[in-house]
């Protein structure tokens, strides 16, 4: 086998950093779920781990003593528990991933992933990785699950692989081009300018704001609602991404228990984006966690349909997705990093909801992973990834499309939905989608823009903040 050297060591960027920061307040923990067809096989699972973990000189992660270099060493693979799903195994995951993305990592030293998995009988089971963000974003995660997955799924992965980059470099290293003077002075300009005006928008009001618990939910969108989808936001000269953030955004306005001094206040819904593709450095075979944000504000009404929302939407963000506006988040958490250390510990939990109050963000993911196509004896017949929620935001939805197939998963703090209050989002944001048509006489019919490389995984969210 091989195994990278352990005296290797890399610096955290600024998003690991925010994330280290969050998981002072409560873990700050993602997952990925693979259903495989066939009959679990514990031992080969437990041995591909062990050799997928050696060859690429990962195992345990520990942060060192300066707070901002950390290093991986190989170790053995971590234990394995097996839950029966009996009649309903996707309610037993969803419990399994509760009790995951509640549970935290240790410091300074952990092993990185923990996994677990659902026995669904004879024909297929679930494989759960859930992991400790800072390590690895999503993409990260599945370049590390390729090699997992591909020793016990026995799917074609080249001889000639080469072990993952374990230590890329910093934003700074990474982003040098996009990160001068000039453009970080205005960024951060426009983020003070930002988080002033966005004190004025809506909040979910929380039976406890010190209380971050959080539950998890699985939801399936059928292949033909994601095809209808497509064509209906062509017809707009939009982005599938703005359409799903318009159903998000009229599905929360009508279940949102809000909290604002404006009797009819904006809605500030965040996404995620994966920035690697804007690089200079090549990031493709990277572990770390190379993401940006940004915000977008809408004041969804009966009378609004969901083309007209996400048309407007589109329109107001076109220069943003052409600007690569987006990076401006890594200045915006550079900040946060430098206030953090200052604030009390009182402080901490209300801090980011004042600067960024959203209702609700989108981690939006479509696959174009090979690997994971669904062929073989032991195929992957199904992919969900459920998202943390962090101080800023107390609903997460993470939809993933595979083969034409919509998954959701979803993640809210308990204190700030009823359980009946997230199945009735769910079902008006599902509801909506499913229901997408050509309209008739739509206002435009103009192509969308191309979207950006960095969009290429998280399809270009719209933008009228950060």
């Amino acid at each position: 086998m091989i195994c990278k050297s352990i005296n290797l060591s890399g610096r955290l960027n600024a998003f690991q950093k925010v994330m280290l920061h969050w998981s002072e307040l409560f873990p700050y923990n993602a997952a990925h779920v693979y259903k495989i067809a066939g009959p679990l096989r514990p031992e080969k699972l437990k041995t591909a781990i062990d050799e997928a973990y050696w060859f690429n000189g990962i195992g345990a992660v520990e942060i060192e003593e300066d707070g901002v270099s950390y290093h991986h060493e190989p170790d053995e693979a971590p234990e394995i528990p097996v839950f029966h799903g009996g009649d309903d195994p996707e309610s037993v995951l969803a419990a399994q991933l509760t009790r995951e993305l509640n549970r935290p990592f240790d410091r300074p030293r952990c092993q990185p992933i923990r996994y677990s998995v659902v026995d669904a009988g004879p024909s297929a089971h679930y494989v759960a990785a859930t992991y400790d963000h800072w390590v690895a974003d999503s993409v990260a995660a599945r370049l590390i699950l390729r090699h997992v997955l591909g020793g016990y799924c026995d799917l074609a992965i080249p001889e000639n692989e080469r072990p993952l980059d374990l230590y890329p470099g910093t934003y700074r290293d990474a982003f040098s081009r996009e990160l001068g003077g000039a453009r970080v002075a205005a960024a951060a300009a426009r983020a003070v300018t930002q988080w002033l005006g966005n004190r004025s928008c809506a909040r979910v009001a929380y039976a406890s704001s010190a209380q971050m618990a959080v539950q998890c939910e699985l939801r399936r969108v059928g292949p033909e609602t994601v095809a209808r989808l497509r064509r209906f936001a062509r017809s707009l000269g939009a982005t599938v991404h703005d359409v799903i953030l318009a159903a998000l955004g009229r599905a929360m306005a009508d279940f949102l228990p809000r909290r604002s001094r404006l009797k009819n206040p904006d809605l500030a819904l965040g996404t995620i984006v994966d920035t690697r593709a804007d690089a200079q450095a090549d990031l493709a075979n990277s572990l770390g966690a190379f993401l940006g944000y940004y915000v977008v504000r809408c004041r969804p009404s009966e009378s609004t349909s969901l083309g007209d929302l996400a048309t407007r939407l589109a329109d107001a963000t076109r220069p943003v997705k052409a600007g690569r506006r987006y990076l401006d988040s890594l200045v915006n958490m550079q900040i946060i990093n430098a206030i953090w250390p200052h604030l009390c510990d009182a402080t901490k939990p209300h801090f980011m909801r004042k600067v960024l109050p959203l209702v609700a963000g989108v981690s939006n993911v479509f696959l174009r992973d090979t690997w994971m196509g669904r062929q073989g004896a032991t195929k992957i017949l199904d992919f969900f990834r459920v998202a943390p929620t962090g101080p800023s935001v107390p609903l997460v939805l993470a939809p993933t499309t595979l083969d034409g197939q919509m998954n959701l998963g979803v993640t809210y703090r308990t204190t700030g939905f009823t359980r009946a209050k997230i199945d009735g989002i769910l079902d008006a944001f599902v509801d909506q989608i499913d229901r997408t048509r050509r309209p008739s006489n739509p206002a435009r019919h103009q192509k969308a823009p191309t979207a950006s490389r960095a969009s290429q995984e998280h399809q270009s969210p719209i933008v009228v903040g950060q």
